[in-house]
C-alpha cells in the first residue's frame, strides 16, 4: 500500500516552508541535488505546479532547477507561470524536503509522514 501524497495546498505550503528555511539559494541547491538522482519514472504521470500553489521566487527556482538536471517532461509544450513535472518527481521532492527540514517546524501529521519516509512505510 502506498502512502497518500500531500494534496496541491499542502504541496504549496510545503515549498513556502522550505523557501523561508533554505532561503532562494540554498532551495535552489536542495532541488538540484535531489532532482539530480531523479530517473524518467515508468508511469510518466504529469503534474503542474503554479503560482496558485506557489509563490513565483519558488516557481522560479523550480524551473531554473529543472533546466540545469534536464528533467523536462517529454512533449510538453512549457507554460508561463507554471512548472511541469512528473508526478513521481513532485513526490520524491515533497518527500525530500519533508525529510530535510527541522522537525520542529513541522506539524504533528508531517512529522509522521516524515518518520514514513524515513522507514520506508
Amino acid at each position: 500500500m502506498t502512502r497518500p501524497r500531500l494534496d496541491m495546498v499542502q504541496e504549496g505550503q510545503l515549498w513556502e516552508m522550505a523557501l523561508k528555511h533554505f532561503g532562494s539559494d540554498g532551495l535552489l541547491k536542495v532541488v538540484i541535488e535531489m532532482w539530480s538522482h531523479a530517473a524518467t519514472p515508468p508511469k510518466p504521470v504529469v503534474e503542474y505546479l503554479s503560482t496558485k500553489q506557489v509563490s513565483q521566487e519558488v516557481l522560479v527556482i523550480l524551473k531554473i532547477a529543472q533546466e540545469r538536471v534536464g528533467a523536462f517532461v517529454a512533449d510538453r509544450t512549457p507554460v508561463p507561470d507554471t512548472v511541469t513535472l512528473y508526478s513521481r518527481h513532485a513526490s520524491d521532492l515533497a518527500d525530500g524536503l519533508i525529510t530535510r527540514l527541522p522537525k520542529v517546524q513541522l506539524s504533528r501529521a508531517w512529522r509522521g509522514l516524515c518518520l514514513e519516509i524515513v522507514l520506508g512505510i
